[in-house]
């Protein structure tokens, strides 16, 4: 399992690394991949720490790719963990459903 290799690990325990890119052909379950390592991470983590995370959709020209990600400037997750919110630079703020990744 990932969560088990070196480079994970090496990922996780570095507080100099704190970006996981995980990228791939359509079609691969990165999605599902990553829902698998959000989860064990959230398990794992103290409750004093916060974990960010976002899906870039290949199809989308305008959401898939790091200069998208970074536009995003501040996030703010439901007490549930089941919305987000984030705001851009452009002044758009939007509402996440946390589970489905769908703007609402």
């Amino acid at each position: 399992m990932i969560l088990e290799t070196s480079d994970f690990q090496r990922w996780r325990d570095d507080q100099q690394s704190r970006l996981l890119w995980i990228k791939g052909d359509p079609g691969r379950s990165k999605t599902m991949l990553l829902c698998g390592i959000v989860n064990e991470l959230k398990k794992s983590m103290p409750k004093t720490h916060f974990l960010s995370y976002f899906f870039c959709q290949a199809t989308d020209s305008r959401i898939n790719n790091a200069t998208a990600v970074l536009r995003v400037s501040s996030v703010a997750f439901s007490h549930d963990s089941t919305r987000l919110t984030s705001a851009s630079r452009d002044s758009k703020v939007k509402i996440w459903d946390a589970s489905s990744g769908e703007c609402l």
